[in-house]
């Protein structure tokens, strides 16, 4: 299996020792050719669930196991399937129905490395169509006319997240803060990449072709784990998106907070989708 070469030092965060720790990374030692990752998590969509729902369908990475948990974790399968080798489509049919506002943990594992990535989904009412009309009755009198006038009812529909995350593969370009600025790469075949640029031109690499993998903790809170080469110590940080095309650098307890990268100073980190 090829390894992967990494230019890392490792993440940098201003909070202390015993503090809410997470972060960026800081200054790699040399850079290496790339390997092809077999450790990147599968990337995973799941469409709405609702109390009558008695499948579970969604797009995931070709061939990817798919499993469906009542908790994190959790031993028995609500529900296990395989996505299409061709299209990464999926449909598995679930052994029970779902209450209202349960959450179920939906699973994408690729098969050879057990490499994982899950999503946490809520499940939402059965939506109705029924229409509602209402009637209005004319009272009589000797000596005058009625009006009667329409009433109009309006139901409310429940509504799901306005936007969902599938995973972060791709370029994240972030905000500029004291001439300073970065780019994430996320890639199935390179790994984690990231790279420091001063007035648009490259500083240096801080992170290459490392491994990394992907906790959601919830839909919008992520926590990323990444192994620089040579280290039996993984690296994190942790990002909650505010929409499908950007997120904020935060800490475990999901509060954005200062980082350092590199040389340049610390601040805090938008990042917005190339």
């Amino acid at each position: 299996m090829k390894k992967f070469m990494v230019a890392l030092t490792g993440l940098v965060t201003l909070a202390t020792v015993g503090a809410t720790v997470p972060a960026t990374a800081v200054t790699p030692t040399t850079a290496h050719a790339a390997t092809k990752s077999t450790y990147v998590s599968p990337s995973l969509k799941v469409n709405a669930i609702y109390t009558t729902s008695t499948t579970i369908s969604g797009t995931a990475t070709k061939g990817s196991k798919i499993t469906v948990k009542a908790t994190k974790n959790a031993k028995k399968n609500l529900a296990s399937g395989t996505a299409s080798k061709t299209t990464g489509k999926y449909t598995i049919k679930l052994s029970n129905k779902l209450k209202k506002d349960a959450n179920v943990y939906v699973y994408a594992t690729n098969a050879k490395t057990k490499a994982y990535f899950y999503r946490i989904i809520r499940v939402q009412a059965a939506s109705t169509k029924a229409a509602t009309t209402t009637k209005t009755t004319a009272a009589k009198t000797t000596t005058t006319t009625t009006k009667t006038t329409a009433t109009k009812t309006s139901t409310k529909k429940s509504t799901a997240a306005s936007f969902s995350v599938k995973t972060p593969t791709g370029t994240w370009a972030s905000n500029t803060a004291n001439k300073y600025s970065q780019k994430f790469v996320f890639s199935q075949k390179t790994g984690f990449n990231q790279t420091l640029y001063k007035n648009g031109k490259k500083v240096k690499t801080l992170v290459s072709y490392a491994k990394y993998s992907v906790d959601a903790k919830t839909p919008t809170f992520w926590k990323i784990t990444y192994t620089p080469k040579g280290s039996k110590t993984s690296e994190t940080f942790y990002m909650r998106f505010t929409s499908a095309k950007k997120f904020k650098i935060v800490n475990s307890k999901n509060q954005v907070i200062s980082t350092k990268a590199g040389v340049a100073p610390a601040t805090k980190w938008t990042f917005t989708k190339a």
